[in-house]
């Protein structure tokens, strides 16, 4: 929101200060009502600070309502020319939908815009949605309606539209009925602006948008579509069809593709025209030409031309291959494949599957991106409609009547074809089969054993969530990537000797063993087999030479390792999570010397580790939850051990604190942990320790000084103690004690705990000597920040600003940035409002802004994860945070600030922020705490020592 004041016969500084007839009605409501006159000062000194229009003068009214009207069409022409930069013909259609959609005044408007892919229906109904949005209460634009009803439910699309129309990422809805019901109770009154993109079936929009009444007076419907009889259907009396661009305008979006300027290049334009001929003013058509013949000479245009003219009609089809007959033969490979098995898929997924199967992939999708054939969004491979449709038509055009002569299989009537028929052909490169949708039936499919032995050139096979019986006693022994998930024979076939094979992938698999003896398999690199339940031992590891992933977990069978793991000298992950029949390692271990991650969680009967597993000396996470296991190696960096409630945890406590070489520990959810060893002050590698949800910890020790983050949240047994004022020492310490709720029996003046905790720490800022034996690293009082999340019941005020609310702004003395100045201290008093348990993943992120002139704001963003926990309603917590005077430098700062600005943004409606506090942080506040050091230090002992009397 921009806010443009007009000072109309009154001083702006009168407005800012609060002078003059200002004064005096404040001076009047002051005594009623001081909260509310407070938050009025504050925003008439925000008011006076913006930029507008001094109005004193009678005689220079009109000019300045002239200036006003100029400045605000200026605006708006600027936001629209942004977002309308690089398109063209947009304009006329969008002013025309925009006077008839608002002719219709407070009626609900609910229109359609349909026509062929690639018309430009969805560019139209984006400009449109993006330049009206801001006068609405609402808005939501889904797109992509087609597809993502394929993979999902419209529950999802019901969730995305209330999300961001009600800006609630929190919504829950179990079915489409519920979705319904919820979108017409809590829509019916708001003005919103909703974008319902590329329809295809009447279902959708009769659970997303079924009758105008769902949504508030004048509330806008858009609706794109091919299908015009859906609108029809639908009641859609307002329908338009956007046209294909004209001549000009065709040439001129054209030209903007081809020689990046908006007139053809000389000796170009009758090249350029006849081009434009061809693609009959379709946007996509010219896109994709265009960015074909940048670059190209006057003899290739021509030649390329001349293949236009052998498709006279100008089909989209041949307009498009025009540039993919331009591309190099893997590249042709990849787009075949993108377009037929990938689209919407994660880019560096894609990309490693190509790569297995020996094409230079991230090359080859660069040159697709450049001659917009495809396009990457949030990490995702998308291409338009029509240009996948160009893709299967490739493939179908291999061979029309014969699926089995083609070299890809994605269609599940084509694959029953093949297979059932036995009408497999060596064309075959490619199958990738995965049935989200249709009844139980389409998930079953009834083959012929023989079906795979014809597919000698088969490269890539995926099947994902379709059950095929009579599974094939061949497989092509060119397979570089193989994913079978429900894979139902025992083994695979004794003839399968894939040498090229990369990734093979079968979860919910029934084998119970992979092979017999040895197969040399020298390319393999990942073995993933989760969740199969029947396997009994792994296979003779010999021949797999360069494995580096090996995944069995919840295999729950599994009782026998091979000896031969201990050859996989490339091994980097073994998950063995969940293998509760496992007793045993291989003794031989040692030569796994490049593992980095070994995963033994519920592992029951898993009782030793083998002695030689310390020799690795690139293992950095173990993880033993839920084993027998006493001992632990002496080498690892990061150990997981969660939820222990076996007496036995207690005996291997000890051996966990004497490794020196651990940088992250996680004890969370363990029951026996009551106090930590004193050891643990030993491991100066230590920097993240997790004691989440340990529910008897009473005390915490000394921590090494590297600690960097403490998670105690949920350690409801916590009490105060003298030792808590030690994580002052810490550097730049994230530490999280919420729900920690005797710590709430801490009383040190009126401060606190945290407050104490801060104090101690900007003491040893300065004295790195004195204080608590505070780490005589700390020398650069600049660079350390730290922030703690703790129960507490009110900001107190040693927080000189306060205010009610997530926000709070102040004015900052003269010379406030002197040498000093150390920094901010900053907090929220928020609270959950939720008493039960929850698994929402809460967070709350503060930004400190920087106002003043200057041409643009420094920004220093810090965030929270509350994360999943139990919460008591009735309890607040404090989030304070120390920032420092380099974390303000690095926001980019230029000492020209004369205001900033504290805000708190939550994830969730649950979270609340009741009260927002800051506070300017010099040296003389730090010597100040001095006088009360040791009161402070006899406060927390006596504390301590009365509530030790009280349960004794």
């Amino acid at each position: 929101m921009v806010v443009l004041p007009v000072f109309y016969f009154v001083n702006p500084s009168d407005v800012r200060n609060q002078r003059e007839s200002f004064e005096e009605a404040f001076d009047e409501h002051e005594a009623n009502n001081l909260e509310e006159v407070e938050t009025w000062r504050a925003a008439l000194k925000e008011v006076g600070n913006l930029s507008g229009w001094h109005l004193q003068n009678w005689e220079y009214e009109s000019e300045v309502i002239k200036k006003i009207v100029d400045d605000i069409l200026h605006r708006s022409k600027s936001k629209f020319s942004v977002i309308t930069k690089d398109l063209v013909g947009t304009d006329s259609p969008m002013e025309e939908l925009i006077t008839r959609y608002s002719d219709l005044g407070n009626n609900v408007c609910m229109a359609g815009i349909c026509g062929l892919g690639g018309l430009g229906k969805t560019t139209l109904a984006k400009v449109l949605y993006e330049t009206e949005r801001n006068h609405f209460e609402g808005s939501s634009f889904i797109a992509n309606i087609r597809e993502v009803s394929k993979k999902h439910d419209l529950v999802r699309l019901q969730k995305q539209l209330l999300a961001q129309i009600l800006e609630d990422g929190n919504i829950d809805i179990w079915d489409v009925h519920e979705g319904v019901n919820t979108i017409k109770n809590r829509l019916r009154r708001k003005k919103v602006v909703l974008v319902l993109d590329d329809v295809d079936q009447l279902d959708q929009l009769e659970n997303l948008a079924r009758e105008p009444h769902w949504f508030g007076s004048g509330s806008w419907i858009i609706i794109t579509t091919r299908d015009e009889h859906l609108l029809v259907q639908h009641g859609v009396h307002n329908r338009s069809t956007p046209n294909t661009l004209n001549d000009h305008d065709a040439l001129k979006l054209f030209c903007l593709k081809s020689f990046k300027n908006a007139q053809p290049i000389e000796d170009y334009m009758q090249l350029s025209k006849d081009v434009v001929y061809y693609a009959k003013g379709l946007p996509l058509a010219l896109v994709t030409l265009g960015s074909f013949l940048i670059k190209r000479t006057i003899n290739e245009w021509r030649s390329a031309l001349k293949r236009l003219k052998n498709n006279p009609e100008g089909k989209i089809f041949d307009t498009l291959k025009v540039s993919y007959d331009g591309l190099e033969e893997n590249c042709k490979k990849i787009f075949l494949d993108i377009a037929c098995f990938f689209r919407g898929k994660l880019k560096d997924r894609v990309i490693e599957i190509l790569d297995n199967c020996g094409f230079a992939a991230e090359i080859e999708i660069s040159v697709l991106r450049d001659k917009s054939l495809l396009t990457i969004e949030n990490n995702k491979l998308l291409m338009h409609d029509l240009l996948q449709e160009m893709g299967w038509e490739i493939v179908r055009r291999e061979s029309y009547e014969e699926p089995g002569n083609r070299s890809r299989l994605w269609l599940r009537k084509d694959l029953f074809c093949v297979l059932t028929e036995k009408r497999a052909t060596k064309a075959i490169q490619a199958i990738v089969l995965d049935s989200y949708e249709g009844d139980e039936a389409c998930r079953n499919l009834e083959v012929c054993p023989e079906a795979f032995s014809e597919m000698c050139n088969l490269r890539l096979l995926i099947i994902d969530n379709v059950r095929i019986s009579n599974v094939p006693n061949h497989l092509s022994n060119d397979l570089r990537f193989l994913e079978w998930h429900g894979y139902s024979a025992k083994c695979l076939p004794s003839s399968f000797q894939p040498k090229y094979l990369v990734e093979l992938k079968m979860w919910f698999s029934e084998i119970e063993y992979l092979w017999e003896g040895v197969k040399y398999l020298n390319k393999l690199k990942l073995i993933d087999l989760q969740l199969s339940k029947n396997l009994i031992r792994t296979p003779d590891f010999t021949g797999v030479p360069i494995l580096e992933r090996l995944c069995l977990r919840g295999c729950i069978h599994l009782v026998e390792i091979d000896p031969s793991i201990g050859k996989l000298s490339r091994l980097t992950v073994l998950n063995l999570g969940f293998c509760r029949s496992l007793i045993n390692l291989p003794s031989n271990m040692d030569g796994l010397r490049s593992l980095q991650k070994l995963i033994l969680l519920g592992c029951s009967k898993l009782a030793c580790l083998p002695e030689n597993l310390g020799k690795i000396e690139c293992l950095e996470v173990l993880d033993l939850t839920g084993t027998d296991i006493r001992e632990v190696p002496s080498s690892i960096n990061i150990f997981i051990c969660h939820g222990c409630e076996k007496q036995i945890f207690k005996s291997r406590l000890d051996s966990f604190f004497c490794i020196h070489s651990l940088k992250s520990l996680s004890l969370s959810t363990n029951k026996l942990v009551s106090v930590l060893p004193a050891s643990i002050s030993q491991l100066q590698k230590l920097e993240a320790l997790n004691l989440g949800n340990c529910i008897q910890l009473q005390s915490l020790p000394e921590f090494p000084s590297n600690l960097r983050y403490i998670n105690a949240k949920g350690c409801s047994s916590l009490e105060p103690s003298p030792t808590l004022l030690s994580v002052s020492n810490l550097l730049q310490a994230s530490i999280a004690f919420f729900n920690c709720l005797k710590l709430l029996e801490y009383y040190e003046g009126s401060d606190g705990l945290a407050f104490a905790i801060l104090k101690r720490y900007l003491q040893g800022l300065m004295y790195p000597k004195t204080g608590y034996k505070t780490s005589n690293k700390r020398k650069d009082r600049s660079g350390a920040a730290f922030h703690i999340i703790i129960p507490g019941f009110e900001v107190p005020p040693w927080l000189t600003h306060q205010r009610f609310g997530n926000s709070i702004s102040i004015e900052l003395p003269l010379n406030w940035c002197n040498s000093r100045w150390m920094g901010f201290a900053i907090c929220a008093f928020f609270r959950i409002n939720c008493s039960c348990y929850s698994i929402e993943r809460y967070s709350l992120k503060g930004h400190v802004i920087a106002l003043g002139d200057m041409p643009h704001s420094p920004h220093h963003i810090f965030e929270v994860l509350i994360g999943e926990t139990s919460f008591e309603y009735s309890v607040g917590h404090l989030f304070l945070l120390y920032l420092s005077l380099d974390d303000w430098l690095s926001t980019g700062w230029n000492y020209q600030c004369s205001r900033i600005k504290v805000v708190f943004d939550t994830n969730s409606p649950r979270v609340e922020v009741i009260k927002s506090a800051v506070r300017l942080i010099h040296e003389q506040d730090v010597e100040d705490f001095n006088l009360t050091i040791a009161q402070c230090s006899s406060s927390c002992v006596n504390t301590s020592e009365g509530t030790e009397r009280g349960t004794s």
